[in-house]
């Protein structure tokens, strides 16, 4: 998805010679993008009220596009156990350290949106009914900052590089952080759908490792405009995630209570 955009970072160079004059190279302006919004669904295999969330994700993400991130992270307390017949357990302890680093969840579906509090709401983990206008306001914002991905698959070796860069739009101040994760799309599993238990159910946008700390790198440089910021990172994909269904999302967000909120999102396919 992200959302093929590059940036460009120059460097004043002046070459002083006897007889020649200074010839400033000029700094082009920084890219950021569009504003992208990230959207992390809490759910588990037994929620039987969790497809119904899904679903209306998946029409959002139709609604709005590639500027949608959605991330569906297994962590729903009481209802992520994989059945005795499961092909796959979808809990990790990241995940599960992520979910609750995120807040508190009493109702099912839910998600949070940006990892925004949104008041009357007392936790980050907001109702269905009002996730698209949570989102189209989000989508409304100016990106303070520019996440790109870059990735290089050997299909072989099953082993992922990732790349992200980081370009301030705008001096950030506070504790910043960088969360990497990989998601798999299209998983055919059982999952309790009202009040059957479905074999052959498309699990959808699936968490599925995280690369950084679950709580995000802390990240210590100065956010500054025209100062890039790199990360590489480095995976080996298990033999049964299809990688064509994969992906790799990153994210800046604040990393304090209460203000976790994200800044900017991007999410490439691997290989692609």
């Amino acid at each position: 998805m992200q959302k093929n955009a590059f940036f460009i970072v120059a460097a004043l160079v002046s070459l002083l010679l006897p007889g020649c004059e200074e010839e400033p190279v000029t700094i082009p302006e920084l890219n950021v993008g569009k504003r992208n919004v990230l959207v992390e669904e809490l759910t588990g295999v037994r929620c039987p009220n969790c497809p119904d969330g899904t679903a209306a994700l998946v029409s959002l993400d139709e609604q709005f596009g590639a500027n949608l991130v959605v991330v569906s992270v297994h962590a729903a307390q009481g209802y992520d156990l994989p059945y005795p017949e499961s092909k796959y357990d979808f809990r990790t302890a990241k995940g599960s350290e992520m979910a609750a680093f995120i807040g508190d969840a009493s109702f099912f579906p839910t998600a949070s949106i940006n990892r925004r509090l949104v008041p009357p709401e007392t936790e980050p983990y907001l109702p269905r009914s009002i996730w698209a206008g949570i989102i189209a306001e989000e989508l409304g914002a100016d990106p303070l900052v520019g996440v790109f991905l870059s990735t290089e698959f050997d299909p072989v070796s099953r082993q992922l590089e990732v790349t992200v860069n980081l370009a301030p739009e705008t001096n950030l101040s506070g504790e910043h952080r960088l969360t990497v994760m990989l998601t798999q799309d299209s998983i055919q599993d059982y999952q309790k759908v009202n009040l059957d238990k479905v074999p052959d159910y498309y699990h959808r946008h699936v968490l599925r490792d995280i690369l950084t700390q679950a709580t995000g790198d802390v990240i210590n440089e100065a956010l500054t405009p025209n100062a890039a910021i790199t990360r590489t990172f480095t995976a080996t994909l298990p033999a049964d995630w299809k990688e064509e269904h994969c992906s790799v999302v990153a994210f800046v967000h604040y990393g304090t209570t209460p203000n976790k909120e994200v800044l900017q999102v991007a999410e490439k396919h691997v290989g692609k």
